[in-house]
């Protein structure tokens, strides 16, 4: 009856173990492993077969990987077999059998035989949707803390301009790209990067354009020739060519002083409202470039239907242009296709005397880089 009794549990145990959604298994005083459930198997990677007997923290421990914290978590498992203690981490990280390092959740209870610790029972189920949630929400979070630091900006004027010179090549006449910064509280720039994408996302990029373009047209009303950015939402939902008008009207600039950049991905957003919006400026006398050259999948339809002045070869094409053979047959492309279609061309990202001479061969008419000219304020 005793034997039978304990086929009986030690099926029921089994089969338990192997029905939890949570992996479990099981060490002994030593560390190593005794059992091990189908799930445990299955996020680990490793069959019973392959650890029985063996040191988990060898294989499964993910130590000296994870830094600091892991480091601890590992030694806090550590007293579980030492100290008896019942230990719960939950956040932690577990080395799957191809490399992978899992997020987990752990609570481990040290198994006792009479009054002595002879192992531990580790129970542990994947966190990696849980992180994920959380990285979002800490995000969203994060976004809304840059609302209201962009609000206040607007509010409080705390928007500058900086500017990085454009020069010519063979002969066209020099520029200038306007680039938008935020001032902190505490006197610090900020770059776009930190501030722009929310904006986009939470509706205040209609008055971050509008704010630049008036700032554009003054500069252009004191004779200089400049290029300003515009977003997609601004572009295709805003009045914005009645915007320039007006400023162009007060101030007196000549509008062929205004050069306005706008994206492919932002004329891809509305076809018909991008080029309503490119004829309608160009017909006030500003001319437009096209950004990020070479991109995209429609560029050079957009090239063909656009009243387009200047074409932007994007940085990725000007990024070692000298040890690259690729990016100078994309160069040279994107030169002969801007001359067959009347168009300049723009070289961004140039960095070094070597790339410029390069560009120069090739017949390319700007360039603007940190060899020329970092972005500096107005």
């Amino acid at each position: 009856v005793d034997v039978t009794e304990r086929r009986l549990a030690e099926e029921f145990r089994s089969i338990a173990m192997n029905l939890m959604v949570e992996g479990l298994f099981t060490v002994d005083a030593e560390g190593l492993l005794t059992s091990m459930n189908d799930s445990a198997a299955k996020m680990l990677g490793w069959t019973e077969g392959e650890l029985v007997g063996k040191a988990m923290r060898d294989f499964v421990l993910a130590h000296g990987q994870g830094g600091e914290a892991i480091e601890e978590g590992d030694r806090e498992l550590l007293r579980v077999r030492s100290e008896g203690r019942h230990v719960e981490l939950d956040d932690h990280v577990y080395r799957c059998k191809n490399g992978y390092l899992l997020p987990v959740s752990i609570s481990a209870s040290p198994l006792f035989i009479g009054s002595s610790v002879e192992g531990a029972v580790v129970l542990f189920r994947d966190i990696t949707e849980e992180k994920s949630e959380r990285l979002r929400i800490r995000r969203e979070l994060d976004a809304l803390t840059w609302v209201g630091r962009i609000r206040e900006a607007l509010d409080e004027d705390r928007l500058v301009l900086y500017a990085q010179p454009i020069f010519p090549l063979a002969g066209s006449k020099p520029s200038e790209e306007l680039l938008i910064r935020m001032v902190g509280r505490n006197g610090e720039i900020i770059g776009p990067g930190a501030f722009l994408p929310v904006a986009e996302k939470y509706g205040l990029i209609g008055e971050i354009d509008q704010w630049v373009v008036r700032q554009a047209v003054r500069r252009a009303a004191a004779g200089h020739h400049v290029g300003a950015n515009l977003s997609a939402e601004s572009m295709l939902t805003l009045d914005l060519v009645g915007l320039i008008k007006r400023e162009i009207r007060q101030t007196g600039a000549d509008p062929s002083n205004l050069v306005f950049e706008i994206t492919e991905t932002a004329l891809m957003r509305d076809i018909d409202k991008g080029e309503a919006f490119a004829h309608a400026v160009v017909d006030l006398g500003c001319s437009l470039a096209l950004d990020d050259f070479g991109t995209g999948f429609g560029t050079f339809t957009h090239v063909k239907k656009l009243p387009i002045t200047y074409l932007k070869i994007d940085i990725e094409f000007v990024r070692d242009l000298v040890a690259n053979p690729a990016n100078q047959h994309v160069v040279k492309a994107i030169v002969n296709l801007a001359q067959g279609f009347g168009c300049l061309t723009i070289a961004e990202g140039v960095e070094d005397a070597e790339t410029l001479k390069l560009l120069q061969d090739f017949g390319v008419d700007l360039a603007q880089g940190f060899h020329l000219g970092r972005p500096a304020p107005l």
